[in-house]
């Protein structure tokens, strides 16, 4: 992120007897955005914060899109059009810690359903010789990784949330698929590449920011799951106990993202 598009943050604090709420004043690429942000007031998980994340990636993605829109550039992306989810989507373990809970919280006969699209996934992953590398983790080479995107793309695998090319989870739904919008023809989705998809440009990005934030507190851990196998992985993971505040922890989010220190 360059200086011309930091954000900088202005927090005041509320504090009740187990949360937290920061009246925070942004400037993004010199448009202004206040918003409130509650995280528990103790140690909490990075799960835990989601809500607040999103509600700030919510504000930011709102707050580019109107840039485009001054500048005739339109957002294309329509309820029924469900291309982009057939990508290959990085989450935060955090989102997929909550994807298990979403699903586990599901009537039987959904749940059931929703597990079987994530077997048939696996199986057509394993059948064309990606599972190995999905289930490996290691950083990517940002040419490797467009590569294999590509191929996973290929394969047509559905995200197993979606329904009726609609987002069944739209409320849940993660951090880097609110970060996702085009302006370029929906036409263009169905075969995509840097030549003919125009996303709406981040300033900046929470899904990355949480991505690093999870990987600092936990070295031993990864950095990103791919949502395809997100519940796999979620049992295999358990998620550890909480030590950092909610508080220090939104602190953390901010620098991630490049802000500067709130005045005092």
């Amino acid at each position: 992120m360059t200086a011309k598009k930091r954000t900088r943050p202005h927090r005041h604090h509320a504090v009740t007897s187990s949360q937290v709420t920061a009246n925070i004043a942004l400037r993004v690429d010199g448009e202004p955005l206040a918003l409130e942000l509650t995280v528990p007031g103790g140690a909490a998980t990075a799960q835990q914060l989601l809500s607040a994340l999103r509600s700030l990636t919510d504000q930011l993605v709102d707050a580019a899109t109107r840039k485009e829109e001054a500048s005739g550039r339109i957002v294309s992306c329509r309820k029924g059009c469900g291309a982009c989810c057939r990508q290959l989507v990085p989450i935060a373990p955090a989102e997929a810690h909550r994807l298990q809970k979403v699903v586990d919280a599901l009537p039987k006969a959904r749940r059931s359903d929703l597990l079987a699209r994530f077997a048939e996934a696996r199986k057509k992953l394993q059948s064309a010789g990606l599972l190995d590398t999905l289930q490996d983790f290691s950083p990517m080479a940002q040419e490797r990784r467009w590569t294999f995107g590509l191929a996973y793309f290929r394969l047509g695998i559905a995200c197993p949330f979606l329904q009726d090319e609609s987002c069944s989870i739209y409320h849940e739904r993660p951090l880097a698929c609110r970060e996702y919008l085009v302006t370029s023809p929906v036409a263009h989705c169905a075969q995509p590449s840097a030549s003919t998809i125009d996303c709406v440009p981040m300033p900046v990005k929470v899904s990355v920011a949480l991505h690093r934030l999870e990987s600092a507190q936990d070295t031993a851990s990864t950095n990103w799951v791919p949502l395809i196998i997100a519940l796999e992985w979620a049992q295999m993971h358990p998620e550890a106990t909480p030590t950092i505040s909610g508080p220090a922890q939104l602190e953390s989010v901010f620098e991630l993202l490049g802000a500067a220190q709130p005045a005092t």
